[in-house]
């Protein structure tokens, strides 16, 4: 196999890895993101519109989906990284896009609440996949001075797939409503077009990943499955790798309490504001749209930043940032006021901050061989983090209001600062990732 190194822009690919490989990779960040975090914005029309629960049972209802989701993330995480590391990436990403594409298919069928828990137990086999593999894709992909820029793309594309989901399927209801659809046809609609993009994805991801496990790691012994499942526990003697591994308890969530519940708070203030739910619903797609459009902006700039920092010392200042906009929610008064937007302006910078910085750190410290296990075990603190978030998260919104599991992942991100601060004082690692191979 060729060893020839190519570069796209500024970002250095890793021996062997060729552009058309870079550029699926970016379109796999676009596609599923759109398809992880938009299940969670998407079920509040299911749950609003198709089984018309009370607006006080919505955000307890919105947990218990959400926890399913994560109870199935952290049972079966850690083995399909372990699976990674053995058979390569390209296979489980391709079954992980078409589970969620099966998702997508059934959820509009739901008739009651418990059957839509069986058909969310069911996305979630996909996210476990695709939430782990995406970011171990990225870091096999490239050198380790160009990482951070190379997830500060993807957080670009990261942010367009938001928009893409938020912006423009979620309007599908809007759209189609005034032409005579019913609204729950119109949402059937949507989910059967979220469904047939997974399928058209699956067939890009066949076509356009490396197959194969990284050439760094396939020129090594496969260590004993045994000592591969703890591989991920091995790793954290290395306190740059606790770090990640609590930026992604605290980090991962972000993105799905913003997700889960900021659809849900703007269709419970629609009546005191005087619209119908799909125009609620089209307020709440272009909200996230913004948002996904101050990503756009602010996660490749960062990504730089990060090249230039010292891993710990960029993942100290990206916490910080999410401390600050999540806290800030708890100035907002409704979400449907213009006056508000700098509010969500503040939590967009924050969450795409802490994603790219905790994926960036670990890349740095992870080994190719075990790379995948290491990388899922991050995404299982994420999934812990994200079982913590919503089921406390859900009750909060429901008791004290909807800003409240939002100011509490602030409080999360504080203490994980703290905790940067300590390893960048203690346990620095390399002095730049700019200086690095």
């Amino acid at each position: 196999m060729s060893t020839a190194q190519e570069k796209v822009g500024p970002v250095i690919l890793t021996p062997g890895v060729r552009k058309f490989n870079f550029w699926t990779f970016m379109y796999a960040s676009f596609i599923c993101i759109a398809m992880l975090a938009g299940m969670n914005f998407l079920q509040a029309y299911i749950l609003d519109v198709n089984l018309a629960l009370p607006k006080e049972e919505q955000g307890f209802a919105t947990g218990i989906l959400a926890t399913w989701t994560e109870l199935v993330a952290i049972i079966l995480i850690i083995p399909f990284g372990v699976l990674a590391d053995r058979i390569g990436r390209r296979p489980l990403v391709i079954a992980g896009i078409l589970i969620c594409g099966l998702g997508y298919t059934l959820f509009p069928m739901a008739t009651s609440l418990n059957e839509l828990i069986v058909y969310r137990v069911i996305f979630a086999v996909g996210v476990a996949i695709l939430s782990a593999q995406i970011p171990t894709v990225g870091n096999d992909y490239t050198a380790e001075r160009s990482r951070g820029r190379l997830f500060g793309f993807s957080g670009f594309m990261n942010g367009l797939g938001v928009i893409f989901m938020s912006a423009g399927l979620a309007q599908i209801p809007g759209l189609l409503e005034p032409r005579g659809f019913t609204p729950v046809a119109a949402g059937l609609v949507m989910f059967l077009t979220t469904a047939a993009l997974c399928v058209v994805s699956a067939v890009v991801f066949r076509f356009g990943l490396q197959g194969g496990v990284p050439q760094e790691a396939a020129t090594t012994s496969k260590p004993p499955l045994k000592e591969t499942l703890l591989a991920g526990a091995r790793a954290a003697r290395n306190p740059r790798i606790v770090l990640s591994y609590l930026a992604a308890f605290a980090g991962r969530s972000d993105n799905a309490i913003k997700g889960l519940f900021i659809s849900v708070w703007v269709l419970q203030v629609a009546p005191e504001a005087g619209i119908t739910q799909p125009q609620a619903f089209a307020h709440a797609g272009k909200l996230m749209g913004l948002m996904g459009a101050i990503t756009l902006i602010w996660t490749p700039l960062f990504g730089f930043v990060l090249d230039r920092l010292n891993r710990v010392t960029g993942m100290a200042v990206a916490m910080l940032l999410a401390a600050v906009g999540y806290g800030s929610m708890g100035f907002i008064s409704s979400p449907l006021d213009n006056a508000m937007l700098p509010f969500f302006v503040l939590l967009s910078i924050g969450q795409g901050s802490a994603i790219i910085a905790s994926v960036t750190l670990l890349g740095q410290e992870a080994s190719a061989a075990e790379r995948g296990t290491i990388v899922a075990t991050n995404a299982w603190f994420g999934a812990i983090g994200i079982l913590v978030a919503t089921l406390l998260g859900g009750y909060l919104f429901d008791v004290i209001g909807p800003s409240a599991p939002f100011v509490m992942l602030g409080v999360f991100q504080t203490v994980v600062f703290a905790f940067a601060v300590f390893v960048r004082w203690s346990s620095p690692g390399l002095a730049s990732a700019a200086g690095t191979g």
